[in-house]
């Protein structure tokens, strides 16, 4: 008998997934009203645009791993492969991002091709100094998400999601409240808590799949999975 694929396998399927979209588009909106209500909002408010923007290109070449993992981890060959090469590019684009956090090169980049003003320069400089765990951990989390997506455990990627959302926000209130950091230092420190308890959480909801993974060796005769 072949499992035929219904509206309803597709739906349950989905809806998770849509619903971890949904919360991450609250983080902008969240963290810019936490930013509105601290000192100096609008040089803030900036600053955390711009690193935010800064950093987003620094994860690009990571974005596509969850693809990749749903599309090639079968086996305990391809895991490790994949696994290798996340890890391998969560260091190259880490030691990117501290080649930008040299004072001089910041400043070349920052002050003389962007030309922020002098009240944003700095904000923004320690507001992406913040930000220096996010792109790893993004690689991280979405290399175990696409193992989650393709062994159909969509719901944990929501539940991952969840998670990173409960982090921020209690990372960010007690910013707030009990320290004097600047408002876009908090949502990027918050914000790189988020994802690092999220990957976090990924990587432990994915041991019982990763160990199942682990015992399948690739099958003779077909073509091996190279880097």
């Amino acid at each position: 008998m072949t499992n035929t694929l219904s509206y309803k396998k597709i739906f349950l399927f989905w809806v998770p997934l849509a619903i971890t979209w949904l919360m991450m588009s609250i983080e902008g909106p969240y963290l810019s009203a936490i930013i509105a209500r601290m000192g100096d909002p609008k040089y803030n408010l900036a600053a955390y645009g711009i690193s935010f923007s800064f950093a987003l290109i620094i994860e690009a070449p990571v974005i596509m791993l969850m693809s990749a993992a749903t599309a090639l981890v079968n086996n305990s060959d391809s895991y490790k492969k994949l696994k290798n090469f996340t890890y391998i590019l969560n260091t190259v684009i880490t030691l990117f991002m501290l080649v930008i956090l040299i004072p001089s090169v910041f400043d070349f980049i920052a002050v003389d091709l962007i030309e922020l003003p002098a009240e944003v320069v700095g904000i923004t400089y320690w507001a992406l100094a913040a930000l220096l765990p996010w792109p790893a951990a993004i690689g991280y989390r979405r290399f175990y998400q696409g193992i989650l997506i393709r062994n159909n455990k969509t719901r944990f990627v929501t539940a991952g999601t969840f998670i990173r959302l409960v982090t921020m926000s209690i990372t960010a209130l007690v910013l707030y409240f009990k320290f004097a950091f600047p408002g876009a230092v908090v949502a990027s420190l918050a914000l790189s808590m988020g994802v690092s308890a999220e990957a976090l959480a990924s990587k432990l909801m994915s041991l019982t799949i990763v160990k199942k993974i682990k015992t399948i060796k690739a099958i003779e005769g077909k073509e091996e999975l190279t880097y």
